[in-house]
């Protein structure tokens, strides 16, 4: 591929789909957790003014699945006792379980919902975890799953669970028409936040909840998102000229917006934003595509795509521009970076034989780890907030949807049916 050819391509897909491309890597295991995982036993709840049917589909359904993708506990699920009373705590042990969940679930004439949980440990025979919880008729049950599993998490790691998080994507609903969805940690509750009846790409979520994102609905490609919490959507940033813009990504404080925009020969530079005052600073200076920053957790670094070498790779910079260096070296093709909550890890893609697969590069040890293999591709990864999953879409079942995997690749769950997916975002605060 020439290099013409390559930069025209390139630009394409980052301002029209924003996907992510890379090379072939070594491949090896990475696992998701150190040590083995705490074998929980969850009881039937006991049931006031509800549905037992009902109860189990939309709270112990979603419970279950919620625990079990957490990477930390093994559920036991054959063999269980019946009663959940102390004297019980030692037949629960012998069935193999370390903790016992105990849930009571009641229903109120107003319809609000109180639920009351307890985790008990069968060795010590004492409950390690006891939290009420209440909720209006308007908050489905799965949202109290959802808040208990993440509980529980925090409870055993120190780290809160992400049941209760949300994923923002973008779908394409008919050709030149892509809009900015959210869908809940599990693929339920599917909300629409555009309706821009053109290309709206590249969703970004500040950690406060803010969006941003590119949309072309006054036709030259601009960047809208919200100035504050729960605001309006208005234009953040447009280039003189309607020039290209693509790719806004919101520091971790909230304050800046990193994006890239490119000139009239074709090059794209990555550029930050003060969305209070309107500045915008230049970080890249050269020819070639400069492209898909990402920053670190502290806001002081940030990865991106370039192809000043060639090929497009994976690159590192300060966030001011300063000590530009070179990430990825094996492969031909890597792009899409993104990285880890805690700065130890950035995920990419990597292109090998016509197919894309998502990568861990662990900075610490100098190493690329391979995680999705096969003959589909897999593209666009993005990390869970507690660091255990990626969400990323795959072709896998033929339309581009959403996926979550665990680190090691072995736990790959499709996030919801949903067709024509891109670009995932996954975050705490919407």
């Amino acid at each position: 591929m020439t290099r013409a050819l390559f930069r025209t391509l390139f630009c394409a897909l980052a301002a029209l789909a924003g996907l992510g491309l890379s090379a072939q890597q070594t491949e090896v295991v990475l696992s998701a957790t150190s040590g083995s995982k705490l074998v929980l036993a969850v009881a039937p709840p006991k049931l006031t003014g509800l549905d037992e049917a009902t109860v189990a589909r939309d709270f112990t359904g979603v419970l279950q699945r919620d625990l079990d993708e957490t990477g930390v506990f093994g559920l036991l699920t054959e063999k269980l006792p019946t009663a959940t009373d102390p004297s019980s705590y030692k037949a629960w042990k012998e069935a193999g379980a370390q903790w016992l969940l105990v849930t009571r679930l009641t229903k109120s004439a107003s319809g609000e919902i109180q639920l009351e949980a307890s985790a008990i440990d069968t060795n010590a025979e004492k409950a390690v975890f006891t939290k009420p919880y209440k909720a209006d008729r308007l908050v489905p049950l799965r949202r109290l799953a959802h808040a208990l599993s993440d509980d529980l998490v925090f409870q055993l790691t120190g780290v809160r669970g992400v049941a209760s998080s949300r994923i923002v994507f973008v779908r394409q609903l008919s050709p030149g028409v892509k809009e900015i969805f959210q869908v809940d940690r599990d693929g339920a509750n599917l909300l629409q936040l555009t309706r821009n009846g053109s290309l709206s790409l590249s969703p970004s979520v500040a950690s406060d909840g803010r969006l941003a994102y590119v949309t072309y609905k006054g036709g030259a490609p601009a960047i809208w998102g919200q100035r504050t919490v729960g605001g309006a959507q208005v234009k953040l940033y447009e280039a003189a000229g309607g020039g290209m813009v693509s790719s806004p990504a919101w520091s971790p404080d909230g304050k800046r917006l990193a994006f890239v925009q490119g000139d009239r020969r074709g090059n794209t530079d990555i550029m930050v934003l003060d969305p209070a005052s309107g500045h915008v600073r230049r970080l890249t200076d050269g020819s070639g595509i400069n492209t898909e920053p990402s920053w670190n957790p502290d806001g002081t670094q940030m990865a991106f795509t370039s192809d000043r070498e060639g090929g497009p790779q994976v690159f590192l910079m300060q966030s001011d521009g300063s000590n530009l260096r070179r990430l990825t070296s094996e492969g031909t093709y890597n792009a899409s970076p993104a990285w880890s909550p805690n700065g130890a890890m950035i995920a990419y893609v990597s292109r090998f034989e016509g197919k894309f697969d998502l990568f861990i590069y662990k900075l610490g040890e100098g190493k690329a780890y391979q995680i999705t293999t096969g003959v589909n591709t897999s593209e666009s990864p993005a990390w869970s907030p507690d660091e255990r999953r990626l969400v990323f879409t795959s072709n896998r079942f033929g339309s581009m949807q959403l996926f979550t995997t665990d680190l090691s690749g072995r736990q790959v769950v499709r996030l919801s049916d949903l067709s024509n997916c891109q670009s995932p975002a996954w975050t705490r605060a919407r």
